[in-house]
């Protein structure tokens, strides 16, 4: 044991005693180009990770702003009638299995048609009252307000996207008539759009607007207690999203078969209702470990190339080592820490311009995206710290591995023939 650490002190001792540079100073340039290629292939990788983390993220969130992560519905759809409607009283034994950080919210969806004298379209409308979010809806208002759910003044006001807006050819402050489908009626009034929301999510922005909960619940006649969907939020991951619905579809089956109830409640996950967007998302994780393969694989290559350039460029000192009496195996190590020591400024480089770049977007984003393409008009990018030294670490110990086997070349190299050697 203290032979071996006396060994890889003195190889360490040998390699930091070794330049990089040339007799004049000057940094080698088979080095300057290992450095280079290692620093670009560290770039790619993180920009790589931070792009695919960014990405997913603000289409979960934008997903999950109109959606929600669990819906509950009757399967009968709703005709405006208190017998197809859902009393979320009528949920509580259910509610039982949600984690404590969940939270169930009642709310109306509605088809609506929307007029003006020239245009027309059909969306859904969406009731907001006090227990929900604006959050979302603000965080993407591009005009106007939101509407107070709570001020009789706004009770007909409603927010719609800035597609259906140019559609209609409206803005804020206008009126428009809205025809609020329900079984074989319909019911009109004319809203005021309050305010215009852009997500660049056009087949979610072409289908929603937003109005007052209490505008919907009197339109149909209904009580507070009483609407045609719960949503279920604030669930922390994919998985719990995944139990969470299982859980209450089964709770909801069971009260079918033991009589407690004759009502069939469809539970509905977004992972279900957006299926085709998180399958989308899905593909880039296989994107990124092709990229990630493939660069890694680069680097590799690089650092071979570059442990036998030191090698060949020092084969005389190699022989005089070995006349000296040093064994083979300290010799490849001192080899294999010289190499190492191209790797991590490599990384130092690539780090560094990396996380610059990713800061950057985040602040500014100047890297701009076709929102008609991607849903996003910029580049989004996430720095994660944890995904940036597993990177790091992972790079490092696999290039010391593959290290391993190409610094075998240095025990057939004979002494006597190379210590001469120019």
């Amino acid at each position: 044991m203290f032979n071996f650490v006396a060994d890889m002190t003195l190889a360490l001792f040998i390699a930091r005693r070794l330049s990089l540079r040339t007799a004049s100073g000057k940094t080698q340039s088979g080095i300057a180009i290992a450095v280079t290629g290692i620093a670009l292939s560290v770039i790619v990788m993180l920009l790589s990770i931070a792009v695919m983390m960014g990405f997913k993220n603000e289409i979960r969130h934008k997903i999950m702003g109109f959606d929600s992560q669990i819906t509950i519905s009757l399967h009968a759809p709703s005709d405006g009638r208190d017998g197809s409607l859902i009393n979320i009283d009528d949920l509580d034994k259910a509610f039982k299995v949600l984690p404590q950080n969940a939270s169930a919210t009642l709310t109306i969806r509605q088809p609506v048609i929307l007029k003006t004298p020239d245009n027309f379209t059909g969306a859904v409308v969406k009731g907001m009252g006090r227990d929900h979010d604006w959050k979302f809806v603000s965080e993407n208002l591009t005009a106007g307000t939101i509407p107070d759910y709570n001020a009789d003044s706004t009770l007909y006001h409603t927010v719609i996207s800035h597609n259906i807006a140019q559609k209609l050819n409206v803005g804020c402050g206008d009126k428009i008539d809205a025809y609020f489908l329900g079984g074989d009626t319909y019911r009109t009034r004319r809203l005021k759009i309050a305010g215009i929301y852009d997500t660049h999510f056009s087949e979610y922005d072409n289908a929603y607007i937003f109005a007052t909960l209490p505008m919907l619940s009197a339109l149909a006649g209904i009580d507070e207690r009483l609407g045609t969907v719960v949503e279920i939020n604030g669930l922390d991951s994919d998985t719990e999203i995944s139990e969470t619905a299982g859980k209450l579809s089964a709770t909801l089956m069971d009260d079918i078969y033991t009589g407690r109830s004759d009502k069939f409640y469809s539970v509905t996950d977004v992972h279900s209702s957006a299926a085709l967007y998180f399958n989308w998302l899905a593909l880039l994780d296989t994107n990124v470990i092709v990229i990630l393969t493939i660069m890694s694989l680069l680097t590799c290559l690089t650092l071979v190339s570059s442990l036998f350039i030191l090698i060949l460029r020092r084969v005389n000192m190699i022989g005089i080592l070995k006349a000296l009496g040093a064994s083979d195996s300290l010799i490849r190590r001192a080899f294999v820490w010289l190499t190492m020591r191209l790797l991590i400024l490599g990384l130092l480089i690539g780090n560094a311009i990396a996380i610059g770049i990713i800061l950057l977007q985040t602040t500014t984003g100047f890297i701009p995206l076709d929102p008609e393409a991607y849903y996003l008009d910029h580049v989004p990018m996430e720095f994660n710290l944890a995904a940036l030294l597993i990177l790091n670490a992972g790079i490092i110990l696999v290039s010391a591995l593959v290290l391993i086997l190409p610094s075998a070349i240095i025990t057939t190299i004979p002494p006597s023939r190379v210590i001469n050697y120019d």
